[in-house]
């Protein structure tokens, strides 16, 4: 799964890969309202993920003012198998990078403008709950 920046708005395009091959196959693109800013994604399964919206402004000077102010506007959207984005986490100052525990049952994700990693554990609704943070001195994490 990639993150799309298309012309006629972004989306989240999943691939399949044989093993052994050294080609990647086009599934489809999603897209949803809820997915605006996307930033990184991480597969929960072939057909399920986690995105982060690293922002909730779209214009660039509102933009730049959410980054300098370091506003908890960014969010996380779940995509899940019903083929439905829903919103799994909110309140996150500029979410960035996302990855997952090899067990699946912790999710990652770089608050680049506190700077920290949040952790959160997933419900089986999609919907996530934070469990902890850790704040970083002179330390920024991005993807």
């Amino acid at each position: 799964m990639f993150v799309n920046h298309q012309r006629t708005g972004d989306g989240i395009s999943i691939f399949r890969h044989k093993i052994g091959t050294k080609y990647l196959q086009h599934v489809k693109t999603v897209k949803s309202p809820l997915l605006y800013a996307p930033n990184d994604v991480v597969a929960m399964s072939r057909s399920t993920f986690y995105a982060t919206n690293d922002m909730r402004s779209t214009s660039r000077i509102m933009r730049q003012i959410e980054i300098f102010f370091g506003m908890a506007w960014g969010h996380i959207v779940y995509y899940g198998h019903e083929g439905m984005f829903t919103t799994a986490a909110t309140g996150i100052s500029y979410p960035n990078g996302i990855a997952r525990s090899a067990d699946g049952n912790t999710i990652y994700v770089a608050a680049s403008s506190e700077p920290s990693v949040n952790m959160f554990r997933p419900a089986s609704d999609g919907t996530l709950a934070l469990v902890g943070k850790t704040v970083f001195k002179d330390f920024v994490p991005d993807n």
